[in-house]
């Protein structure tokens, strides 16, 4: 079966990147459509952000071959890798990306594939799990990198978090050290107040007493409230603290091709 000689020109480009078809993801138990359409379109993104492959999306191929088209070529055999192997043959592509987004419980899976439709084999997989779908998507940088056999991205900046720790903690040591002075101040207040029994005359004017007693009272509450804020500074940065799932990336990536394998990526 072959295409029109302008579509094979529509979609020829540069033979430095391997081609890659992203296919929508399949919504499974517990997911609807409408929920993976936005996740199929970010991850799109995000493979061609990236710069390994030339990336074609399904909705590519729908506007460049017409929804008939598609419809026959998608039916063209019981086996869906050589009706695949056509697909993104007849787009120039080697490699097609696929997956499916399913609930599980309270959590959400994503598994992504691969597949070498020359060679009709798995190239790489990936499967996560989150308690949502924004936490999906905000892991795609490293299911893309996985389900594609490229390295993973650089890992998240901890500035912030550190950031956060540090003055928490400086806030929390301020705090406490203010409180234990104010304590000492109204602990030494109070044995002033009454060692007046022992040594009369001792005692001073009583607004100088309450005066003391004031400051001591203001200086407990800057106490607590040092401490208050360094807790939620703490907090905020155990929250905001990324985890360890990534390395630097080289920018390269070995991607095998019909003839072995090719270098690809962002070189120096």
């Amino acid at each position: 079966m072959l295409l029109p000689y302008v579509l094979l020109a529509a979609v020829a480009v540069s033979a430095d990147k391997p081609k890659l078809v992203v296919l929508d993801l399949s919504p499974g138990a517990g997911v609807d459509a409408l929920v993976t359409g936005p996740l199929t379109e970010a991850l799109t993104a995000e493979v061609a952000r990236r710069g390994f492959f030339e990336v074609i999306s399904q909705r590519d191929m729908t506007t460049l071959m017409g929804v008939e088209r598609q419809k026959q070529l998608m039916g063209c055999s019981e086996e869906s890798t050589s009706c695949l192997a056509e697909l993104s043959g007849a787009m120039g592509a080697q490699f097609v990306l696929s997956g499916t987004v399913a609930k599980l419980g309270d959590a959400f899976q994503m598994t992504l594939s691969t597949l070498d439709t020359r060679k009709a084999q798995p190239l790489a997989r990936s499967t996560r799990i989150a308690a949502s779908l924004g936490a999906l998507q905000q892991g795609l940088a490293f299911a893309s990198a996985e389900a594609t056999a490229t390295p993973l991205p650089p890992p998240p900046s901890r500035l912030l978090p550190y950031s956060l720790l540090g003055a928490g903690s400086a806030a929390v040591i301020f705090g406490g050290v203010w409180g234990l002075v104010a304590i000492s101040d109204e602990s030494r207040l109070k044995g002033e107040i009454e060692s007046v029994g022992e040594r009369p005359g001792v005692l001073g004017f009583q607004n100088s007493y309450q005066q003391r007693a004031d400051v001591i009272g203001i200086n407990k509450v800057i106490s607590l409230a040092a401490m208050g804020a360094g807790a939620a500074l703490i907090a905020a940065g155990i929250v905001v603290m990324p985890s360890d799932s990534g390395s630097p990336s080289s920018g390269v990536a070995l991607v095998p091709t019909a003839s072995g394998a090719a270098l690809v990526g962002v070189f120096p």
